[in-house]
C-alpha cells in the first residue's frame, strides 16, 4: 500500500484542528464527490448530531479523498459555521478510498477505528464502549462487524435486498465459532487500529473489493472477528435494477481481484477444508453455474423448450427452498420485513438469478480484460 500511495504522491492536510487521540474510538467517514451524489447538507447535519451526541466517546473524522466537485469547500464552510463539530481530513489526489483510510489511520492515535460510509447511519454507538465488549480484552481479534440493514427504500427491489442482507447476516452463524467472515463491511465495521495498520500495509489499494481484501488479510494474519448485532448500520441500497447491477459488478470484480491476489491463501484453505475453504469452493461452484446459466437456458430453450420451462420452475423452487432454509437459521434477523416476509421470499429468486447473471458475467469479462488482456 505504501508503494501505491508513493506512486500517487498522496498527502494529508487537516482542515481545522487535528484529533489528539485521547478518545479510544475514531470514526472514519471517507467521501468523494458527495456533493454530486447525495444531499450533502442533510448528511453533514447528521454527522454534526453524531459528533454532538457521542463527542465524549469518539473522534468523528470526515475524510475528503481528493474530491473534484465542491464537496470539500462546502464541508469546510459547514465546519466553520458550526464550531468544528467534527474533524476534517483532506487527502489529495484521490486514493481509491482505502488509501485515504490508511493515511488517516497512520496519522491518529485512537485505539479502535470504526469504518463507515458517508451515506450510512450508525445506530447504537454507545454499545462499543460496553465493558463486556470483546474488543476490550481479546487480543486475537481484529475487530467486529455490525448489523447491516437496507434503509430508506420501498418496492420489490428494495424488499429483495432486505431478504438478501438478512440471509447474509444469518450466514454469520455458520462461521461464528471460527471467527471468520466473508467481508467486514466498509459501511459498518470496527478494527483495532494496530491491526488495521498491519492489514493496510499489505493491501493492494484496489477500490472494488477493498473491504473484502482487508478482511481476508486480517484472517491470513491469524486474527478473528465477531458479529456485534446490537450496533446497526443503516445503508442506503440501490433502488433501480441498473444501479444494483452496477454495484454488484463492482463487488464481484473486487472478489475476483482479491482471489487473484490472495490465491495461495485461498487454495491453502481449500486443501485444509476449513470453513473459509468450504465457502470458497461453494463460491466457485456458484459462480461457474451462474456464468453458464444463460448459455444453458438458451440451449435448452432451442432444443427442448418445454423441458427448459420445467428446469426454470425447478430452479425457482430450489432457490425458494434455499432462501427459506437460510432465513430459518435465525428468524429474529427477519423482523424488519416481517409483514412482507413471504412476498420477499417469492420475489427473491427472480431478482437473485437476473442480478447475479448480469453482474457476474460482466465482472468476469472486466477482470479478464484488466488482469490478462491489457498486460499483453
Amino acid at each position: 500500500m505504501l508503494e501505491f500511495l508513493e506512486k500517487r504522491q498522496a498527502k494529508l492536510d487537516w482542515i481545522g484542528p487535528k484529533p489528539k487521540g485521547e478518545k479510544r474510538l475514531a470514526m472514519l467517514v471517507p467521501q468523494y464527490n458527495e456533493d454530486s451524489n447525495t444531499d450533502l447538507d442533510s448528511r453533514l447535519r447528521y454527522f454534526k448530531s453524531v459528533g454532538e451526541k457521542y463527542g465524549g466517546l469518539l473522534d468523528l473524522i470526515i475524510i475528503d479523498d481528493g474530491s473534484t466537485d465542491n464537496s470539500l469547500k462546502k464541508i469546510t464552510s459547514f465546519l466553520e459555521k458550526n464550531n468544528y463539530c467534527f474533524y476534517l481530513a483532506a487527502v489529495s489526489p484521490n486514493t481509491n478510498k482505502v488509501g485515504a483510510l490508511f493515511i488517516v489511520t497512520l496519522a491518529i492515535l485512537n485505539e479502535i477505528i470504526l469504518l463507515t460510509d458517508f451515506d450510512t447511519d450508525i445506530v447504537g454507538l454507545d454499545k462499543l464502549s460496553s465493558g463486556d465488549n470483546l474488543l476490550n480484552w481479546d487480543q486475537t481479534l481484529m475487530g467486529c462487524y455490525f448489523r447491516m440493514l437496507p434503509h430508506g427504500g420501498r418496492g420489490n427491489l428494495f424488499l429483495y435486498q432486505q431478504v438478501e442482507y438478512t440471509m447474509a447476516r444469518n450466514m454469520y452463524q455458520l462461521h461464528k465459532k471460527e471467527g471468520s467472515v466473508t467481508v467486514m463491511p466498509g459501511a459498518g465495521s470496527c478494527y483495532r487500529r494496530i491491526v488495521l495498520t498491519e492489514i493496510y500495509h499489505q493491501h493492494s489499494g484496489l477500490r472494488n473489493g477493498e473491504d473484502r481484501e482487508a478482511t481476508l488479510i486480517g484472517q491470513r494474519l491469524g486474527y478473528k472477528a465477531f458479529y456485534l448485532d446490537d450496533v446497526f448500520s443503516l445503508t442506503r441500497p440501490p433502488l433501480s435494477f441498473r444501479a444494483l447491477v452496477k454495484q454488484r459488478i463492482r463487488w464481484n470484480l473486487g472478489y475476483l481481484e482479491t482471489f487473484h491476489k490472495e490465491q495461495h491463501y485461498y487454495l491453502k484453505q481449500i486443501r485444509r477444508f476449513s470453513r473459509i475453504g468450504i465457502r470458497t469452493l461453494a463460491d466457485i461452484c456458484n459462480v461457474t453455474f451462474i456464468a453458464l446459466l444463460p448459455f444453458l437456458a438458451l440451449a435448452f430453450a432451442i432444443t427442448h423448450f418445454y423441458f427448459s420451462l420445467l428446469l426454470c420452475l425447478g430452479l425457482y423452487l430450489i432457490t425458494v427452498i434455499w432462501c427459506l432454509n437460510i432465513l430459518s437459521i435465525r428468524s429474529a434477523e427477519s423482523r424488519e420485513f416481517k409483514s412482507t416476509f413471504w412476498i420477499g421470499v417469492l420475489v427473491f429468486p427472480v431478482f437473485k438469478i437476473s442480478v447475479e447473471c448480469c453482474a457476474w458475467s460482466r465482472a468476469i469479462v472486466r477482470f479478464i480484460n484488466s488482469t490478462y488482456l491489457k498486460k499483453k
